[in-house]
C-alpha cells in the first residue's frame, strides 16, 4: 500500500510509533536515574536489584520494536497500516507490563508513580484506535487491580515504600485498596473515554481535510486534460481556419482581379449598367477578401498564444510605420490622427508583425468610426513595468449593451452597421488575442456618441534592451 493511500491518521500512527520509541529510550534513562537516586535518598527494604533489572528490560524491547519498525518501514509491506497498528499496541502493552512490575516492586498502591498509567492511556488514545485505546485501558485496570488485590491477599509479596514506612498497612486496608482500585478505574477509563473523543473529531476533520484536498488534486486533474483538450481543439480550429482562408483568398483575389479587367473594359465595351453591377460585385469580393485575410490574422494569432520567436521590436519605429501606413485613408476621411509620445519609449520583446496587426485594427477602426473632419489620437507611454497604448476617437462610441461583446469574434453593432457597411467584426478579437499572446491586456471606456477609447498595457521585458542602430 503506497503511503497516497493511507488516511492521515494512518500516516500519523505509522511516524509516531518512531516518536513513541524514541521517547521509551528517554523513559528508561528517567526510570533508572530515580531507581539510583532514591536508593541513596531512601534506604529501605525495596528489591533494588529487581527494580534495576526489570528497567533494562525497556531498552531491550525496545530495542526490538526499533529493528521492527525499521524493517516494516524499509518492506512496504501491503498492509503496513495493520502491522503498524499491531505494533504500537505490542508496545503499549509491553510498557504497562513493565510499569506494573515497577510499581509492585517499589510500594504497590503506596507509590504515587501508579498514575503514570494515565499518561500511557493518554499516548494510547492518541495514537490507537477508540476500541484499542479501551482494550489498553482495560488492561491497565487489570494489571492495576492484579497488583493491588494480590498483595491485599498475600498471594503477592509487598514491598514498603517511603510512604509505606510512613503509613504502614494501606495494601492491608480494605478501604485504601478499594479507593485505590476506583481511583484509578475512573481516572483511566475517563482520560480514555475525553481523549478519544477529542482524536475522532479531530481525526475526522484532518479524514475530511485530507478528502477534500485529494478530491481538489483529481479536479485539477480533470481540468488540466480538459484544459489540454480545450487547447487540443482551439489549435484544430485555428489550423483549419487557417487552411479554409488560405483556400478561399487566392480565388477570391483572381476574382477580383478578372472582375477589374472587365470593369476597365480591357476584353471589350461594357455598358454603364454592366459596369456598375461589377463595381458592386467587386466591392462585396474586396469585403468577402478582406474577412479572410482578418481570418487568416486571427489563426495565426491564436496558433501562436505564445509568440515563439521573439525580437527586439522598437516603439517609436513601430507607431511610425504603423501610423504612415493609415495616413492616406485619414487624409481621405479628413480627419487628423494625432500622436503623443512619452519620452524614452522603450523596446520591447514580442512579434513584430502581430503587434504592428494591433495598432492597425486600433487606427483603423478609430479612423472608420469617427465623423470627418474629426481627429484621432495615440498616446504611448511607458506606466511601470508596461507599454501603455491608447487609441480614442470622438466617433460614434460604444452603446452600454454592446460594450461587453465589442471583442467577439464577428460582432458588429447596429450602431456600427448603420454607420458604414465596411467592417469585418473580427478587428478587435485580434486585437485581445495579440496582446494575450503577449501577455497583456486590452479595455474600452466608450460612450454613445461621444467617442471611443483602447487601452492595451503591454509588459516591458526588462531584458528588452534597444541595439544601437
Amino acid at each position: 500500500m503506497k503511503n497516497d493511500d493511507l488516511s492521515l491518521s494512518q500516516l500519523e500512527l505509522i511516524d509516531r510509533i518512531g516518536w513513541l520509541i524514541r521517547l521509551r529510550w528517554l523513559a528508561f534513562a528517567g526510570v533508572a536515574a530515580t531507581i539510583l537516586v532514591a536508593r541513596v535518598a531512601f534506604p529501605s527494604s525495596l528489591p533494588w536489584s529487581r527494580l534495576l533489572i526489570t528497567a533494562c528490560a525497556i531498552p531491550l524491547y525496545n530495542l526490538i520494536a526499533y529493528l521492527d519498525w525499521r524493517h516494516v518501514n524499509r518492506a512496504g509491506d501491503d498492509g503496513l497500516d495493520g502491522i503498524s497498528s499491531r505494533l504500537a499496541n505490542i508496545q503499549i502493552l509491553c510498557d504497562l507490563v513493565e510499569l506494573g512490575l515497577l510499581i509492585h516492586f517499589s510500594g504497590g498502591i503506596e507509590n504515587l508513580f501508579g498514575f503514570y498509567f494515565v499518561f500511557h492511556m493518554v499516548i494510547a488514545s492518541i495514537l490507537l484506535s477508540r476500541r484499542s485505546a479501551f482494550a489498553q485501558a482495560t488492561v491497565a485496570v487489570g494489571i492495576f487491580y492484579a497488583m493491588a488485590i494480590g498483595e491485599y491477599l498475600g498471594w503477592l509479596p509487598h514491598y514498603n515504600s517511603p510512604i509505606g514506612m510512613v503509613f504502614p498497612g494501606m495494601h492491608e486496608n480494605s478501604i485504601s485498596v478499594l479507593a485505590a482500585l476506583w481511583v484509578m478505574t475512573t481516572a483511566l477509563y475517563g482520560t480514555v473515554y475525553l481523549a478519544t473523543s477529542t482524536s475522532s473529531r479531530l481525526r475526522f476533520r484532518e479524514d475530511q481535510v485530507v478528502g477534500l484536498l485529494r478530491q481538489v488534486r483529481q479536479d485539477a486533474e480533470k481540468l488540466q486534460t480538459a484544459y489540454d483538450d480545450l487547447s487540443r481543439l482551439g489549435e484544430a480550429k485555428a489550423a483549419y481556419t487557417r487552411k479554409v482562408a488560405h483556400e478561399l483568398r487566392s480565388p477570391l483575389a483572381a476574382v477580383d482581379s478578372l472582375l477589374r479587367v472587365v470593369a476597365d473594359g480591357l476584353r471589350g465595351e461594357v455598358s454603364k449598367e454592366a459596369r456598375e453591377m461589377i463595381s458592386r460585385a467587386r466591392r462585396r469580393t474586396r469585403e468577402l477578401l478582406a474577412t479572410v485575410n482578418d481570418l487568416l490574422v486571427l489563426a495565426a494569432a491564436e496558433e501562436k498564444m505564445i509568440p515563439s520567436e521573439l525580437e527586439e521590436v522598437r516603439v517609436e519605429q513601430l507607431i511610425e510605420t504603423t501610423v504612415g501606413l493609415h495616413e492616406e485613408y485619414a487624409r481621405t476621411r479628413n480627419i487628423d490622427v494625432i500622436v503623443e509620445k512619452g519620452a524614452d519609449l522603450p523596446c520591447i520583446l514580442g512579434d513584430r508583425e502581430g503587434l504592428e496587426e494591433l495598432l492597425t485594427n486600433l487606427i483603423s477602426n478609430a479612423i472608420k468610426y469617427s465623423h470627418e473632419g474629426g481627429a484621432v489620437t495615440l498616446r504611448v507611454s511607458k506606466s511601470g513595468d508596461n507599454l501603455r497604448i491608447e487609441v480614442t476617437d470622438k466617433g460614434i462610441g460604444i452603446a452600454d449593451v454592446d460594450r461587453e461583446r465589442v471583442f467577439d469574434e464577428f460582432f458588429r453593432s447596429d450602431t456600427a452597421r448603420g454607420f458604414t457597411s465596411e467592417g469585418t467584426g473580427l478587428g478587435l478579437s485580434i486585437v485581445r488575442t495579440i496582446a494575450a499572446a503577449h501577455g497583456g491586456t486590452v479595455a474600452v471606456s466608450s460612450e454613445k456618441g461621444v467617442g471611443t477609447k483602447f487601452t492595451v498595457h503591454l509588459p516591458v521585458q526588462r531584458s528588452a534592451k534597444c541595439s544601437p542602430e
